[in-house]
């Protein structure tokens, strides 16, 4: 017979199973919430500048268009209809999908899943989990800084 400091076997198989359950448990519902795809913007600062009258910069001043792209295609700058100019990120956080600006609507849309922000990041429909990330955009002349 067992003393009392000793665990016997049936203990130790329950205790082992209520561990090894929660431990199943905790990592299900941990990924349950996100995706592991989940982009993750600005991992490095954001410093760059658009020059606006290259011809690369043309596509701002397109109605049909109104969007451009910094090399690495993950800051999307856009020309509201107002005139002014943001600078969000690019990738959807619903799946990393590169979104692109409709002026006429003043939005930017995923075209994944339709994922829908305004012009300042926010979600205006999803599946997105949040809103997209926003850089400070000053205007210089013909010059656009974008940073954050």
């Amino acid at each position: 017979m067992a003393n009392s400091s000793e665990m016997n076997r049936k203990d130790f198989l329950q205790l082992f199973g209520f561990g090894a359950t929660a431990l199943f448990a905790s990592a299900c519902l941990g990924g349950c919430g996100s995706k592991t795809s989940d982009p993750v913007v600005g991992a490095s600062s954001v410093d760059f500048t658009v020059d606006l009258t290259a011809s690369s910069s043309t596509p701002l001043n397109d109605a049909a268009v109104g969007y451009i792209y910094n090399s690495t295609r993950d800051v999307i700058v856009a020309k509201t209809a107002a005139g002014g100019y943001v600078a969000l990120q690019a990738p959807c956080p619903h799946q990393g999908t590169t979104v692109y600006f409709d002026q006429g609507q003043s939005r930017f849309i995923c075209p994944n899943h339709n994922a829908m922000f305004d012009v300042g990041g926010a979600v205006l429909s999803g599946p997105a989990p949040r809103g997209l990330k926003q850089y400070a955009v000053a205007q210089m002349g013909a010059t656009l800084r974008i940073t954050g």
